[in-house]
């Protein structure tokens, strides 16, 4: 199963962030948008970083409710590990296990094209495994 069949059920819509946004407007956005984690692009439609809930928390800890009034660029993840469509699920999976992130950007043609959750990786792991058991119910039934 490829990292596109993922996109293809949920859409490739990217909501995304600046360096330069308040960590006011990341927490708006990922509140009314009911996400984890928001892409950075910078003025070049580049892709530089990814904030998450994690580095609002992380920057809470450190700096207080001050932060809430700091730059996204103050606090993303600007390593960010990303998949393609051809990327084999399975394998991205292990990459957001390994690396303990539950996003992960999805690039095409160099450009940011989706973002993909481990809850969307789940799903559609979960609605494989019961598309394969109905088929085999099928087959028992029908060699009765």
């Amino acid at each position: 199963m490829k990292v596109e069949m993922i996109l293809q059920r949920k859409g490739a819509d990217v909501i995304s962030l600046r360096p330069e946004d308040t960590i006011q407007t990341a927490t708006a956005i990922l509140t009314v948008n009911k996400i984890g984690a928001l892409p950075v692009r910078n003025g070049e439609d580049e892709l530089v970083g990814i904030l998450s809930e994690r580095d609002i928390v992380k920057g809470l800890h450190a700096v207080g409710t001050g932060c809430i009034n700091s730059t996204v660029a103050d606090l993303m993840t600007e390593k960010v590990t990303t998949c393609t469509l051809e990327d084999d699920v399975v394998e991205v999976q292990q990459k957001m296990h390994n690396g303990r992130f539950r996003h992960i950007p999805v690039i095409k043609d160099g450009k940011l094209y989706g973002v993909i959750s481990q809850g969307d990786v789940m799903h559609m792991c979960i609605e494989k495994a019961q598309n394969e058991a109905n088929v085999m119910r099928e087959l028992a039934i029908a060699r009765g």
